[in-house]
């Protein structure tokens, strides 16, 4: 493997890490998402595959990733090292659609927090409703006539 001076994309080479966290929600943050799938996913060309799996708990958090990142004075002079990494962020729970962030900057010693803002698939696909949809054709007791 060559190294380039501005490779810092190998942990091997540096310890210089950044932290990555999601918060994933529907209804416009209104309601926390848990068991999201969230996918960690270096976007470094030439750099080390980085693929951290992350779930979110009750409240819709992910735990805490550690990351290879920059050194933060990385960008202290002009035309070196940017000082940050680049991921990118996926998200995944069945009955909504799947979230992509693009290229989401880390920089070292700092931590990122991901919004994921999760939209509901439609109840109809057709003609047919979604089976997976609880209740669906029942009228509650109390509008019951």
């Amino acid at each position: 493997m060559e190294l380039y001076k501005d490779d810092f994309r190998y942990p091997s080479v540096n310890n210089w890490v950044g932290y990555v966290k999601a918060r994933a929600f529907t209804a416009n943050g209104a309601i926390p998402l848990p068991d999201v799938t969230v996918i960690v996913r270096s976007a470094e060309e030439n750099g080390e595959a980085i693929d951290v799996e992350l779930k979110t708990d009750e409240n819709g958090e992910t735990p805490t990733a550690e990351v290879p990142t920059p050194l933060a004075s990385a960008g202290d002079a002009p035309g070196e090292t940017r000082p940050y990494a680049v991921y990118d962020i996926d998200a995944y729970l069945p009955g909504y659609y799947p979230y992509r962030a693009i290229r989401v900057p880390v920089f070292g010693d700092t931590l990122t927090v991901q919004p994921i803002g999760l939209i509901p698939l439609p109840l109809y696909d057709g003609d047919e409703v979604r089976p997976d949809i609880p209740g669906e054709g029942t009228v509650p007791q109390e509008n019951a006539e």
